[in-house]
């Protein structure tokens, strides 16, 4: 959500989460918000002052803007533009280990 408040533009940490609906007022709410905040949302905005943008990068995959990458294999004879791609990550149960 906060994210999604941040597409209509940079803000305050006031700013953003009255955007996005939150009550700060609430118990605990602010306290939550601004650890997230420190954290810059997962490194999809940067703090201009006191200000808090959203990467280029980070508005363009939001708005689904760009070419789709998603089943993308990166493998030796690759020749497509080098530079960053979205890697899916899956988690295998582990193997059982009988004595």
């Amino acid at each position: 959500m906060l994210l999604q408040a941040m597409l209509a533009g940079p803000g305050t940490f006031y700013q953003i989460c009255e955007r996005a609906g939150f009550d700060i007022e609430e118990a605990g709410m602010e306290h939550r918000l601004r650890m997230i905040f420190s954290r810059f949302i997962q490194g999809n905005v940067r703090l201009a002052g006191i200000r808090y943008v959203l990467k280029d990068a980070s508005r363009a995959a939001l708005l689904g803007a760009g070419p789709d990458q998603s089943g993308q294999v990166a493998t030796p004879h690759f020749r497509g533009t080098v530079g960053a791609m979205p890697v899916v990550v899956v988690r295998r149960p582990a193997a059982e280990v009988r004595p």
